[in-house]
């Protein structure tokens, strides 16, 4: 975000809704013992046709403990404009809701900037946050409160969907943090669409999600108030028959277009 340069949120919106996409395979195993312990995503981040980032993610599963590892990376001609590089990582473990994190960790380097944010739970909560470089003090500023960072989690783990019929995805709000902004953003459901892709062929559906900031942004930033506009949209598409449903496709507005992300490739395995 242009006037918002949060760490966690400088690989740019494009990059950031590809991390938020691809880990949701990672849910997936919770439902039966023989399911794939391994998942792999790959996803292609593009605007107009032209590719913007691609992302790979690495989910495994031992027992309850879930760590998923994941590359983020400008390609193409965004590339030349701004060549970033990051690594981020989750620690958590299954809960009757999805995935709790215990950590998450975003190091990349843009340029010649290296930036680094680590978020750790406890109880359900928020119980640190470190920004390296610290993030600069604001006059004009909406503060988090201890509320704010209860039941708040990860830009990776946060959209874990479990549901016992298709409608039902699109009930869910998700508590973003990304160690320095707090928003909701929340599901509705908008219908269903024909949807193929290797490892899937059946029907997605369909949701819009809206943002709503909580705490952690300047009061009339422009990139705030043109999120609050605008709506998301996200496939989901359902993982066998685990009950769990994610995401194989997302399109976001931006200021200078239409961002969209798909899955290219998605491995289970043993």
């Amino acid at each position: 975000m242009a006037d918002h340069p949060s760490p966690a949120t400088s690989l740019s919106v494009v990059s950031a809704m590809a991390a938020l996409i691809a880990v949701i395979f990672a849910a997936a195993p919770q439902a039966a013992v023989a399911a794939p312990k391994k998942f792999t995503a790959d996803y292609t981040v593009s605007i107009y046709g032209l590719t913007l980032a691609r992302t790979s993610f690495t989910s495994m599963l031992d027992g309850d403990a879930i760590r998923i590892d994941g590359t983020i990376a400008t390609a193409g001609l965004a590339r030349v404009i701004d060549d970033t590089k990051g690594t981020t990582s989750v620690r958590g473990h299954l809960s009757g809701d999805g995935v709790a994190p215990d950590s998450f960790v975003i190091a990349y380097k843009s340029g010649k900037k290296n930036k680094r944010t680590e978020i750790d739970y406890a109880d359900g909560a928020v119980s640190r946050t470190l920004n390296i470089p610290p993030l600069k003090k604001r006059k004009k500023w909406v503060a988090l409160s201890a509320a704010d960072l209860k039941a708040a989690t990860d830009p990776l783990s946060g959209i874990m969907v479990r549901a016992e019929k298709p409608a039902d995805v699109c009930t869910k709000t998700f508590r973003y943090y990304d160690g320095e902004l707090r928003a909701d953003i929340r599901f509705s459901y908008a219908g269903k669409k024909p949807f193929t892709i290797p490892g899937y062929s059946g029907e997605a559906t369909i949701c819009t999600a809206r943002f709503t900031p909580v705490g952690g942004y300047k009061p009339g930033s422009s990139t705030i108030e043109y999120l609050k506009k605008t709506a998301m949209t996200v496939a989901f598409a359902p993982m066998g028959a685990t009950g769990m449903f994610v995401p194989v496709s997302a399109s976001v507005g931006t200021k200078i277009g239409t961002v969209t992300v798909r899955a290219d490739k998605l491995e289970a395995s043993q």
